[in-house]
């Protein structure tokens, strides 16, 4: 009888439960997919001063974006793009809810907060993703929009927060494919490597939208854990962000809470100290330690870079 032949390509198992109960496997999934690697860190880490100089302007023409359109805008008036009230004619608190997004400006202080947290959050994208914490505060930027993670719910479709990050991607990419003092290498490293992220991040909104692993979820309510805003288990994340400024923008009393929910037991073994805090270290070789716009060793400064 002849001897059973290996397979001629490698097999990556992927628990599927994993999937859905445990953070950090998903995170390792998705980099395993989009290859997502050392040399993603170095991009990010090298880049983030060009990114971080052009984020006002890109937070800018985001925000002259949502409010071209009045279910965005909305949003800021409502906490909803879903309302589905009466036309105007028929009904007046639709009408006062019609009247003032069509009333919100730039300038409008709502949206001043908002562009706040915005230019916080693109820089945390340019930070340090080998750590675990990274990717749990993007996965709570997409729990914060389907009605938890806040003492003041927010509910944003997602089809509405997948065309924003689109949108930001297709700024972003412009803005560093134009930048003049970037050598050409480095903007295609940067361009890939920010759109994995934004592509995680787009994950990580669509996975508390749709209904798949729906059977793995626990029964019943969640424990819930009360944050202030910016923060991830009782530590800042987002560099900038000011819980003073958020109750002046809301009308609300300094340091207004949000709802966390407890990590479920498969997964919270990661953010509670029994997983290292930098599971993704490993690709970071040669990169940690590395300050913004230094160079790997062995790294040859081009004439563009130079510039």
């Amino acid at each position: 009888m002849p001897a059973k032949m290996a397979p001629s390509r490698l097999i990556v198992h992927v628990d599927r439960e994993d999937l859905y109960t445990n953070l950090e496997a998903r995170i390792r999934y998705l980099h395993s997919f989009l290859n997502f690697s050392s040399k993603d860190i170095e991009a990010l880490t090298s880049g983030a001063k060009y990114i971080k100089a052009l984020i006002p302007a890109i937070v800018n023409i985001v925000y002259k974006k949502l409010l071209q359109y009045d279910i965005t805008a909305r949003a800021f008036t409502t906490r909803s793009t879903s309302y589905t009230g009466p036309p105007p004619a028929e009904d007046a608190a639709s009408a006062s809810a019609t009247a003032a997004a069509e009333q919100l400006s730039e300038e409008s202080p709502q949206i001043l907060h908002r562009k706040h947290f915005l230019r916080a959050y693109l820089a945390k994208l340019c930070s340090d993703p080998s750590r675990l914490d990274f990717w749990a505060y993007l996965d709570k930027v997409g729990m914060m929009h389907v009605g938890l993670g806040r003492a003041h719910p927010l509910h944003v479709e997602y089809v509405h927060l997948g065309v924003c990050l689109a949108f930001i991607q297709d700024v972003m990419t412009e803005a560093i494919l134009s930048h003049p003092r970037l050598a050409l290498p480095r903007k295609i490293a940067l361009v890939k490597a920010l759109g994995k992220v934004i592509w995680i991040q787009n994950d990580l909104m669509a996975k508390w939208h749709v209904r798949d692993g729906d059977e793995f979820r626990p029964q019943g309510d969640e424990e819930i854990v009360i944050e202030r805003e910016g923060y991830l288990n009782g530590k800042k994340i987002l560099d900038g962000s000011d819980d003073e400024e958020e109750g002046a923008a809301n009308g609300h009393t300094q340091g207004s809470p949000s709802r966390l929910p407890r990590p479920s037991s498969a997964s919270a073994s990661a953010s509670a100290g029994s997983a290292p805090t930098r599971p993704f270290a490993a690709m970071a070789a040669g990169v940690d330690g590395l300050s913004i716009g230094e160079k790997p060793a062995g790294h040859k400064t081009t004439s563009a870079e130079a510039a």
